[in-house]
C-alpha cells in the first residue's frame, strides 16, 4: 500500500453518502516493509521537523475524521 492509495480509499468513503462513518475505523495489516514505510512517511508528514522518529508496530491516523489504523504482521 502506497500513501496515494491510502488517500484514494479514504477519499471514496468519505465521498459516498451510503457509507456510515459514525464509530467507523479502517484497519491494515501490513508487512514488516510497508509497515514501516507507511508509518514513517505519515510520521515526517505530521512532523515536519524530523524529530525522534521511532518505529511503531501499530499507530494509528485520524483523516477528516475517519480513524485508521496500521498493525504490523
Amino acid at each position: 500500500m502506497k500513501y496515494e492509495d491510502l488517500i484514494k480509499t479514504v477519499s471514496e468513503i468519505l465521498n459516498n453518502e451510503n457509507i456510515s462513518k459514525s464509530g467507523l475505523t479502517l484497519t491494515y495489516f501490513l508487512g514488516e516493509e510497508k509497515h514501516n514505510k507507511m508509518n514513517e512517511h505519515l510520521y515526517y508528514m505530521s512532523n515536519p521537523n524530523g524529530d525522534s522518529y521511532v518505529k511503531n508496530t501499530e499507530f494509528e491516523v485520524e483523516i477528516e475524521g475517519l480513524l485508521v489504523k496500521f498493525i504490523k504482521k
